[in-house]
């Protein structure tokens, strides 16, 4: 008798499947949480893997708390040993721990939109832009977290904008400006929890800590990755690539927040 009876057979063999790359695409409506989570319970109760070096990366606080519901009522008070997170929840937890190696302290503030807007509207002022000119700090918030998640900061915007043209030398001004106030106030905003996380394992000594750690990775609704989340697995999944990746590269929900689907089509060249 296994936990993996209670999967149809499509979902069994996905489930079944523990070491190295694994690629699990299907439809809405097919089950894929439920086979996804059925495999951490088998991984963990019929395989005797460590709850402590499963990692289950996800994109909403509400998704993170089910899959953690259900893997507890599959497998007890075990689950309370797995890391079942967002991409951005779980670049907190390795910033708070490490954030001094890349010169940020420890107790660093997360600052949301609304702070953005705020800081934006600041520089503004001290630079003599009028609200005529309808530069609109939200909209100018919202560029720049786009352009962080796809890796684009400072010193990558020349490459991607043509400065010669008045408005792009301003808004570097602006986004080079706004990040020196963040760094000042020992802070980040939420596409800077992305970025950083990505920077700390460029660092051997992080790296070879996180990859001991979380020996299997399994990322839900892969078609939503962008830039920064797409590259932060990369780094993550150690020499045994025990990657798994659930999707359906028909629905992507994030395009808005720089989702790039395309990630889930490439995945078989990526880990082959």
């Amino acid at each position: 008798m296994s936990i993996l009876d209670e999967l149809n057979k499509e979902q069994r063999k996905a489930a079944e499947k523990i070491e190295g790359p694994v690629l699990i695409l299907a439809g809405a409506g097919s089950g894929k949480t439920r086979t996804v989570t059925y495999r951490i319970a088998h991984m963990v109760k019929e395989i005797g893997i460590s709850p402590l070096n499963i990692l289950a990366l996800t994109f909403t606080n509400k998704a993170a708390r089910e899959m953690k519901e259900r893997a507890t009522a599959l497998i007890g008070d075990e689950a309370n040993n797995l890391v079942v997170s967002t991409f951005h929840s779980f670049s907190v937890r390795l910033l708070k721990t490490y954030s001094e190696r890349i010169g940020y302290g420890r107790n660093f503030n997360i600052y949301d939109v609304d702070d953005q807007k705020s800081i934006i509207t600041k520089i503004k002022k001290e630079m003599g832009i009028k609200d005529s000119d309808g530069i609109q700090p939200g909209k100018l918030a919202n560029k720049i977290s786009k352009l962080k998640e796809q890796g684009i900061g400072i010193k990558e915007l020349e490459r991607e904008i043509d400065m010669r043209i008045p408005a792009n030398r301003l808004f570097g001004e602006i986004y080079q400006k706004y990040d020196e106030v963040l760094k000042a106030n020992n802070a980040m905003d939420f596409s800077d929890l992305l970025l950083n996380a990505r920077k700390l394992l460029d660092d051997a000594f992080v790296l070879e800590r996180i990859q001991e750690r979380y020996q299997y990775i399994v990322v839900d609704e892969y078609q939503d990755t962008n830039a920064v989340q797409y590259a932060l697995i990369k780094l993550l999944v150690g020499p045994e690539r025990n990657l798994c990746v659930v999707g359906d590269d028909a629905q992507s929900s994030y395009s808005v927040r720089g989702a790039d689907y395309t990630n889930i089509l490439h995945f078989e060249r990526d880990f082959p």
